[in-house]
């Protein structure tokens, strides 16, 4: 058994008594004694930074499809589905995101376009090739506008689901995902019950890259990656390393983010 009591938490952790069937008893107290500390050291930090969001606000269901819904674009932010697709206090992060991918010059991926924040800074980085693989049309039509500002670089969109058009592809340098749910099963499936909504394409990026390739996305990570986390990074990737982008300002009634940092991780093949 794990008992913790605090003034503000308590904790208790009641395994069956067939549960973790270590050879010895001594190695299973010592688990369940780790486990229950970081447990606890988990909480005790969210209990700390949790002062620090933002109110946030409701999002909307994702009501109709993806592909042929309006792309509402302001000099802030990207509406799709009344769903927050991405704002500009992301630009920072985008900007780390896009050097790790963009860090060997060479052939890079990018599912979902957005407002092009991170496609505008891999051009800056200097890369061989960009290929983005976009769902919806009115964003595929603001690529066409973006790209026309990049005549000398090797640009390229695909208009589809990456689902159906990733399979057609080879491999990539740098991969980076940052797209967004298409409907409300993606969002509950991957968003809400996984522990990260990248965390279903890892196999696909491992699939798409060069040995030694680098793999980014979107963490939903504050400041650190949980074991669950590190466990599938590690199913699909020989190595993975971390840093924080802090001082991030996430609007009050942003739908999807409410830290005033983020984790970005560098995965390699």
């Amino acid at each position: 058994m794990f008992r913790h009591r605090s003034a503000k938490l308590a904790v208790t952790v009641q395994p069956a008594d067939d549960f973790m069937p270590t050879p010895r008893a001594a190695q299973r107290a010592w688990w369940l004694q780790r486990a229950g500390e970081e447990l606890v050291d988990d909480l005790m930090h969210l209990d700390v930074l949790s002062t620090g969001l933002v109110a946030g606000s409701d999002r909307p269901a994702i009501a109709g499809g993806w592909r042929d819904s309006d792309a509402h674009y302001a000099a802030d932010e990207l509406i799709i589905e009344g769903q927050q697709v991405m704002q500009d206090w992301e630009a920072p992060l985008m900007r780390a995101m896009a050097a790790q991918v963009a860090a060997s010059g060479g052939d890079v991926l990018e599912i979902g376009f957005g407002m092009g924040i991170s496609a505008t800074y891999m051009q800056d980085m200097g890369i061989r090739s960009y290929t983005v693989l976009e769902a919806n049309e009115d964003v595929a039509e603001a690529f066409a506008h973006w790209q026309s500002g990049f005549p000398d670089a090797t640009t390229t969109l695909i208009l589809g689901p990456w689902q159906e058009t990733l399979p057609t592809l080879g491999l990539y340098d740098g991969i980076f995902f940052d797209t967004y749910p298409a409907d409300e099963d993606e969002f509950m499936r991957y968003v809400v019950d996984d522990v990260t909504f990248a965390a279903h394409f890892f196999p696909h990026a491992a699939a798409h890259l060069r040995p030694g390739g680098v793999f980014s996305y979107y963490s939903n990570e504050i400041d650190s990656l949980s074991r669950r986390h590190q466990r599938r990074l590690l199913e699909h990737f020989s190595s993975f390393s971390v840093e924080v982008v802090r001082d991030l300002l996430p609007p009050e009634d942003c739908h999807y983010w409410w830290s005033n940092s983020m984790a970005v991780v560098r995965a390699v093949k």
